[in-house]
């Protein structure tokens, strides 16, 4: 939550690794159908986070503890790519 008078945001926390990760990772575009952003993050990083079955595989934010997180921790060059306004609806 953000304290207005101290400018500090406190939470959890997950870190991604990498540099340069993409809008199309954030979000794969076969989810761009959606009309409205409600539920949309449930897709972020689909295809890292699973398989073609839908299983979970390991990442960050398939982790239990990454659970109820309100900050993210990332590289250089995040959401660079295309301009996909839903990328950051879905983070």
């Amino acid at each position: 939550m953000e304290d207005a008078k101290r400018g500090r945001i406190e939470g959890g926390a997950v870190s991604l690794p990498g540099d340069d990760i993409d809008t199309d990772r954030i979000i794969p575009a076969r989810f761009l159908k959606a009309i409205t952003f409600e539920d949309l993050g449930r897709h972020a990083f689909a295809d890292e986070r699973f398989d073609a079955r839908g299983a979970a595989r390991q990442h960050p934010l398939n982790d239990p503890r990454a659970a109820g997180a309100v900050i993210l921790v990332v590289g250089r060059n995040f959401g660079c790519g295309s301009s996909r306004e839903h990328a950051p609806q879905a983070l």
